[in-house]
């Protein structure tokens, strides 16, 4: 009998360790989870700061807000009756022009309530805009909510076990940034976010992501190097760049599993990444930066 409890104790507590540790298992998937999402947010950071230097929206409408004062219809017909007496009577009283100060007065009061805001939607250009006009004090403020944000995601990567050192390398790298965009210079402030892009990859491999989406931001941030010398669009590290990124996304679309229930949107990202590739032979900025556009959107949402 003694014997049948010591059996009965043992599985007892050795199933109580596999719950354990199927408890511990499961927060650390959860919060492998977390910190994916996090790394998203820090992708869609980047490439908003990337495209805001180069004024691209990957929206295709820009909305502009007017302020559009309405005219009052019985002002206007007073207007018109007091013009009608003043022709008629010149000798009005000083009591009639003390009058005509308080309605004027009250006029200037309800011209405020006359204004109203009107929006319009205008189709927005990547072929005409005007690259060098940059509203810094709308990119400035941006990498410094991705500092503040980023102070929180360290602690989630250090709780993966993630290496310190490209822990360290990243937010030395949110420095770089930070002080190439506060001189407001362009070039240092693409090249450094292209750095910055360059860990999202070896974040996600080294907490253990999915290949795919390891390789899905490899082959961003080899299309982002590329981005970031556009400017000299016959630098040869970008054609170099570009093709290190077909090379990448090549091994996705040949992943039959991770691509069978989204067939139509890997093979779209595929030709867009191609002809991205090619409007390289055109030597026009430009047109790289709408190719550069349609990529980009089609690949975020895998």
């Amino acid at each position: 009998m003694k014997k049948i409890k010591n059996i009965i104790t043992i599985f007892l507590i050795f199933f109580m360790c596999l719950n354990l540790t199927g408890c511990k298992k499961d927060e650390k998937e959860e919060l492998k989870e977390k910190v994916i999402s996090e790394l998203g947010y820090v992708n869609i950071k980047i490439l908003d700061m990337l495209n805001a230097l180069n004024n691209i929206n990957f929206e295709n409408y820009t909305i502009i807000s007017e302020e559009v004062k309405l005219e009052d219809n019985s002002q206007k017909q007073q207007s018109g009756g007091k013009q009608q007496e003043e022709s008629g009577n010149s000798g009005s009283s000083q009591s009639e022009q003390n009058q005509g100060v308080q309605e004027q007065n009250g006029k200037q009061e309800k011209e405020g309530q006359n204004l109203i805001n009107t929006t319009e939607m205008v189709a927005d250009s990547i072929l005409t805009k005007e690259r060098n006009n940059i509203d810094w004090q709308i990119i400035i403020p941006e990498i410094e909510a991705l500092n503040e944000s980023w102070s929180i995601i360290v602690l989630d990567l250090y709780s993966l076990n993630t290496n310190g050192d490209t822990i360290l390398d990243f937010s030395s790298k949110i420095n770089d940034v930070m002080v190439a965009m506060k001189n407001q210079n362009k070039q240092a402030s693409l090249t450094t976010l292209a750095a910055l892009y360059e860990s999202l990859p070896e974040f996600l491999k080294q907490i253990d992501a999915d290949p795919n989406l390891q390789k899905i931001r490899q082959t961003q941030s080899y299309v982002i190097n590329a981005y970031s010398l556009a400017e000299n669009i016959q630098n040869p590290e970008i054609n170099a760049n570009i093709q290190s990124a077909v090379d990448i996304y090549s091994q996705v679309i040949s992943n039959i599993d991770y691509t069978k229930d989204k067939t139509y949107k890997t093979n779209k990202v595929y030709v867009l990444l191609n002809e991205l590739a090619n409007s390289l032979a055109t030597n026009d900025s430009d047109i790289f930066y709408v190719k550069y556009k349609n990529f980009m959107e089609a690949i975020n949402e895998l």
